[in-house]
């Protein structure tokens, strides 16, 4: 937000839009990607964080990290694998994803 200059809403105010069209039009679509990128980054912290989730889940409650924790703690090693690569797979996406972000963000840099 810091990056987006007060300058553009002043003049999407000064063309006649509202406070809520200015913010509509011009903030958000200017913030929506960086806005996505921190999603992403907590998505994918949050999905690997253990600890967390064995604390805050309630009783009964079975999550991917909980079940790969009991698998591995019961030494049911080849089960645990399974549900870890399912756990790859679905941070690969949005990691890939973010990844392209910035490699479009960054590689214009250098032209």
């Amino acid at each position: 937000m810091l990056q987006i200059s007060p300058r553009l809403e002043e003049s999407a105010r000064s063309l006649g839009q509202t406070p809520f069209g200015a913010l509509r039009r011009v903030t958000v679509p200017l913030a929506a990607p960086g806005i996505l990128a921190g999603m992403v980054l907590v998505f994918l912290s949050v999905m690997r964080e253990l600890p967390i989730t064995l604390m805050l889940a309630p009783t009964g409650f079975q999550t991917l990290a909980t079940e790969i924790w009991s698998y591995t703690s019961h030494g049911a090693f080849g089960r645990a694998a399974t549900l870890a690569v399912v756990m790859i797979g679905i941070s690969a996406v949005p990691a890939l994803l973010l990844s392209l972000r910035a490699e479009r963000s960054f590689g214009n840099l250098g032209q």
